[in-house]
Formats: structure tokens, C-alpha cells, sequence
């Protein structure tokens, strides 16, 4: 792994980071959070020692390193970021309404659940790891994360249906 060059890391890498950066920090911090991530990285790879995946063991110093850009912040705790203002920000050509309106609903569901239920989902069904590389990342047991993603599952099914029944916003 030493003789990997930074410029292969970062390919490597950067996506799924920048990805699971986003979704918890503020859009003005995405990119200093993961360039500090990213040189965490890169500082500590000769301790690499393959017990999991580059991406897992990367998303673990992510996770930590984030919880304590948030800890510096002095009592604002961990949250999930909307995609909503992003979004909304963004200027379209064409009309995507619908796409649009579905982003916003699932945005808007997601930011109703616990930040370890988005972790999971994120992890698990966006980025497709195994259940035993969303447990290392996030320091938990297979059986919790299994556990977690059915009750994600679940609350998540429950407010997108009541949002999208015309339920309480």
C-alpha cells in the first residue's frame, strides 16, 4: 500500500468520501473536512494493516474526524446536512420537477432519522458495503448494524409515507 501514490488514493477514494462527508457537515465545510480526512488518510497509511477495506478503514477516520469537527464547534452535535438548500441552489435547464420533488421528500425523510439509522443506510444500500465493513466503520457489531438498518428501514418507510400522504411536515 506505501507504494500507492496519493493521486491513486485520492481516486480512489474521494467519492465515497466527499459522498459521506456531504451528508454531515455543512456545504461550506465539505471540502476542508475532507481534505483533512484525506490527509489523515495519507498520514496514517503506512499503519494500514488490510483488516478491512481502504474505503471502511477511510470512512472510520472520516467518522471519528467528524465527530470531532463537531465537538470543537462547542455543543452542536452531529447532524445530518439537507440536500434541499444544495439543491434548491442548483439552477436547472431542464425541467427535472419530479426528480426534484423525490430528492427533496427522501432529503427531507432522511433528515428526520437518527444520524447512525443515515450512517447505515447510507453505507449499506448507497455505497454497498457489507454489513461487517458498515459494523468497522461505525464501531458497532454486525448484528447492531443488521439491527439498525431494519429499524432505518422502517422509520424511514413511516415518515416518507406520511410525508407523501399529505401527513405532518
Amino acid at each position: 500500500m506505501q507504494t500507492d501514490s496519493f493521486d491513486a488514493i485520492y481516486e480512489e477514494l474521494f467519492p465515497v468520501l466527499y459522498r459521506f462527508v456531504r451528508m454531515r457537515v455543512p456545504q461550506s465545510d465539505v471540502e476542508d473536512v475532507t481534505a483533512e480526512v484525506l490527509t489523515k488518510v495519507w498520514r496514517a497509511l503506512p499503519n494500514f494493516e488490510g483488516k478491512s477495506s481502504l474505503k471502511s478503514w477511510t470512512l472510520r477516520i472520516a467518522y471519528h474526524h467528524i465527530a470531532d469537527f463537531y465537538r470543537t464547534r462547542k455543543g452542536k452535535g452531529m447532524q445530518i446536512v439537507s440536500l434541499s438548500e444544495e439543491i434548491k441552489s442548483t439552477a436547472a435547464t431542464e425541467d427535472h420537477s419530479n426528480d426534484l420533488l423525490t430528492v427533496l421528500s427522501v432529503s427531507d425523510t432522511l433528515s428526520k432519522l437518527s444520524e447512525p439509522q443515515v450512517a447505515v443506510i447510507q453505507l449499506r444500500l448507497v455505497e454497498g458495503f457489507s454489513a461487517i465493513e458498515v459494523a468497522q466503520i461505525l464501531g458497532i457489531t454486525q448484528q447492531a448494524v443488521d439491527s439498525l438498518l431494519y429499524r432505518a428501514k422502517k422509520s424511514f418507510r413511516k415518515y416518507y409515507e406520511m410525508e407523501n400522504a399529505g401527513g405532518v411536515r
